[in-house]
């Protein structure tokens, strides 16, 4: 990797703590503001402006700098009052602005400006968004399109408050928006039957968990879930039953469907990536310590795939994004939550079942291996729970089945043979008699005698190291390694064309 060097002179001239750096920033800044102002109707020049905006101030010291040109505070007050020409923006480019200002606004000011800095660009958002909802009328009056224009600017610009999120101001945004999310709950009702608004509602909540969910200790992210939980809720009782009967139904679906499940997913999520420190961040921000709740991402998650699942039409799955989001959302919960699935309701087990199924028989090679990967655990939670009746272990032993056609029998892609392998060890162990039986059901199948000597060494080999095989992470790898060597010997041998 090439490094270069600044040459002295411009160094000298523009680097940092000089006057020179002033005169650029505010340069640029004032660049910013004319495209903004003469060339609003220029989407790309709008989009790359706003990028600029934010690149000025998303670095401290670059922030400090753009806070004392005078021309900052003005942009930041007309686009808090909605003057024109700013608000005549597109909503993307609205959005990608009032992250630019939010991050400003923690740049190094003495606390009265500060104070001051937040009153002018977020109180004037609260106070507008407050005076609409609150019209005694306002379910009249909601469908005009002055207000709808008020409600979507004011939640295009709550995606950019929350794409503003860093872990340094986590604690005033996420108490900022908390206060809107309530009210956001409520407009679901009022725009039921507006998609568009209730995308872009949902879509609030995408971000506020996709930015500020990792960082929540426990009391902060149970107020996030509790909200998330009531808006699916509120989502749940406004369609269950609709008939959604033409293409453009079909695609508002798939929107809602999407978002939920981006949603659920970014929930999910702080499984994974924690950086909170028991609410450490908050300290000197919370108004009282919350009381204890019983809310946990798991009651949203599994409340959120009661509501998806029987939604969820092979129509609707051609969408390959949607699909996709689909089943990573069911390999997360099958890997975080495995314990929870037999709990499902049986109709919806039997739908997450053939969800799984259809993924491995007749979706994409990406679908097929993030199936594999949710039987995986699956298979052990079977392991631990040791009920031989339960509908899981039943329907372990009928994926059994098709993981080891998939082996055996078809043509599949060779970067699955990981994720297959580690299912079918953990199912082999689960189901050794089935297993056996499928071998030999295989074998008493070869009128080749060659045939049927090169596949019964090839089986004996392929289970030596882990007899009987057990769920050890030593006789596991052991298996993969051989089942690599089984593959090679006669993989394709027997393969349905």
């Amino acid at each position: 990797m090439k490094s270069y060097m600044i040459s002295l002179p411009f160094s000298t001239a523009f680097g940092a703590d000089t006057e020179g750096s002033q005169w650029i920033i505010g340069y640029l800044l004032q660049k910013v503001i004319s495209n903004l102002s003469v060339w609003s109707s220029e989407q790309d020049l709008a989009n790359d402006t706003v990028q600029l905006l934010v690149t000025l101030v998303e670095r401290r010291e670059r922030a400090n700098l753009v806070i004392q040109c005078e021309n900052w505070w003005n942009l930041a007050k007309q686009f808090a009052s909605r003057s024109p020409p700013l608000n005549f923006l597109s909503s993307p480019v609205q959005r990608t602005l009032m992250k630019a200002l939010v991050l400003g606004g923690f740049a190094q000011m003495d606390t009265e400006t500060k104070q001051q800095y937040w009153t002018e660009v977020l109180q004037p958002l609260q106070q507008r968004f407050l005076r609409v909802i609150n019209q005694e009328n306002f379910q009249q009056l909601c469908q005009q399109e002055e207000v709808k224009q008020e409600i979507t600017a004011t939640l295009e610009a709550l995606c950019g408050i929350a794409e503003a999120t860093q872990i340094d101001n986590v604690a005033i945004l996420f108490n900022f928006l908390m206060d809107f999310l309530t009210n956001c709950i409520g407009l679901m009702e009022v725009y039921k039957n507006t998609p568009e608004t209730v995308n872009l509602i949902i879509e609030v909540f995408v971000e506020v968990a996709h930015k500020q969910i990792c960082y929540l200790g426990e009391s902060k992210a149970m107020n996030l879930y509790e909200a998330c939980l009531t808006l699916l809720q509120v989502y749940s009782k406004n369609n269950l039953g609709r008939q959604r009967v033409d293409v453009t139904a079909e695609e508002e679906q798939y929107q809602d469907l999407l978002l939920i499940m981006e949603l659920l997913t970014n929930l999910l999520s702080k499984e994974f990536i924690d950086f909170s420190d028991t609410d450490e961040v908050f300290r000197g921000h919370e108004p009282g310590q919350a009381a204890s709740r019983s809310v946990s991402a798991a009651d949203v998650v599994l409340y959120g795939v009661n509501l998806i699942l029987p939604l969820m039409s092979q129509d609707l799955l051609k969408f390959p994004t949607l699909c996709n989001q689909y089943y990573k959302l069911i390999t997360f919960i099958c890997e975080i939550f495995p314990e929870k699935i037999p709990q499902l309701p049986e109709d919806l087990f039997k739908s997450l079942m053939c969800s799984l199924e259809l993924g491995m028989t007749s979706m994409s090679s990406e679908v097929c291996q993030l199936c594999l990967e949710a039987l995986t655990p699956l298979a052990e939670q079977c392991a631990k729970a040791q009920e031989t009746d339960s509908p899981l272990f039943l329907a372990t032993r009928h994926f059994l089945k098709l993981v080891f056609d998939m082996l055996v029998l078809q043509k599949h892609n060779t970067e699955m043979t990981t994720a297959a392998g580690e299912a079918f060890y953990t199912l082999v162990c689960l189901h050794q008699a089935e297993y056996s039986e499928l071998v030999e059901t295989l074998l008493s199948s070869q009128q080749d005698p060659i045939i049927y000597q090169r596949l019964a060494d090839a089986f004996n080999k392929l289970t030596a190291s882990s007899t009987p095989p057990t769920l050890d992470r030593k006789q596991k790898m052991a298996f993969l390694k051989s089942l690599e060597e089984f593959m090679a010997n006669v993989g394709g041998l027997l393969c349905v064309k």
